[in-house]
């Protein structure tokens, strides 16, 4: 089995994935019409898989919330940047827990690739047949593993502007009058 490190190091950029799933109009609505299907609409939505920056073997990347945006930042071994996120304004609270925010859907599995900072439960998993359905779908394009799911947040606004930092390896996803 592949590492975190390998798998998430692995994804494209987010132009380029951008620009091949652009150029396939009904991938979208398919991958859609089948959450519905399933009832998994509420739960999950569709996600461009793609990478910011690379990681290590210990490493991982995980979103904290904070006031208009939403911050990805590398953590190594489950420690958060306190310092870091103190920068941004967000200071996590003490009872939350590292859960998967973002799944590669290849092969017939969902594989987490991104992390978020959360007391929620994490959602229900999705069935084999479904990812199996997911993954035809993906595979009749030739673009399996370009779009994958992303555990559906209600306080992350559809629109939002995505500011990456390569250099700090921090993403910044802001949203609300700051988006445009």
């Amino acid at each position: 089995m592949e590492s975190l490190q390998d798998i998430y190091n692995s994804l494209g950029d987010i132009y380029e994935v951008s620009e091949i799933i652009a150029s396939r109009p009904n991938i979208l609505p398919a991958l859609a019409n089948l959450l519905v299907k399933v009832m998994l609409d509420k739960v999950y939505d569709i996600r461009l898989n793609h990478k910011h920056f690379d990681i290590a073997g210990s490493e991982q990347v995980v979103g904290f919330t904070g006031q208009g945006l939403l911050v990805s930042m590398v953590c190594s071994e489950g420690g958060l940047p306190i310092k870091l996120l103190a920068a941004e304004g967000i200071y996590p609270i003490s009872h939350g827990a590292l859960r998967p925010s973002d799944l590669l859907v290849k092969d017939g599995a969902a594989i987490p690739y991104e992390f978020t900072y959360t007391t929620n439960n994490p959602p229900p998993e999705p069935s084999s047949e479904f990812l199996e359905s997911w993954c035809s779908i993906l595979r009749a394009e030739g673009v399996e593993g370009l779009l994958g799911l992303s555990i559906r947040d209600n306080s992350v606004p559809a629109i939002a502007h995505e500011v990456s930092d390569p250099e700090n390896r921090v993403n910044r996803l802001v949203f609300g009058d700051d988006a445009a």
